[in-house]
């Protein structure tokens, strides 16, 4: 496995988002590399569009797609427990189509809602 293969395994297997650090953690239990390399297959990983990262609270998530083409990504992050899920971006893209803003370019975005999940409400 390359070590892009294995970050992925790692994303995969997690039920919960991960930082870089507890990915290189886990990493190093399977092959002992250096954080930029873990960094390098992250970013890899991202521009594949096979993982999301949240820019709010630094964590990296798997994408529930099925990777045909790139996408917008659009997640919801809890504001109290951290729990992140990816959102569907073709109903954001249809909304911010309709805008008529004239300085930005909404074919590519990235969206972080932040909220409360349902078992933080209760």
């Amino acid at each position: 496995m390359n070590n892009s293969q294995i970050v992925l395994s790692i994303i995969s297997k997690s039920k919960k988002p991960l930082t870089a650090y507890l990915i290189l953690e886990k990493f190093q239990h399977i092959k002992k590399v250096q954080p930029m390399a873990v960094y390098r297959a992250l970013n890899k990983l991202i521009e594949g569009g096979k993982i999301h990262k949240s820019n709010q609270n630094k964590t990296f998530i798997l994408c529930n797609h099925d990777h045909t083409e790139i996408h917008n990504p659009s997640i919801a992050i809890c504001k109290s427990c951290g729990d992140t899920q990816e959102l569907i971006s073709n109903a954001f893209a249809n909304i911010f189509s309709k805008l008529s803003l004239k300085n930005f370019d909404f074919k590519n975005f990235d969206l972080e809602v932040s909220t409360l999940c349902k078992k933080c409400i209760s």
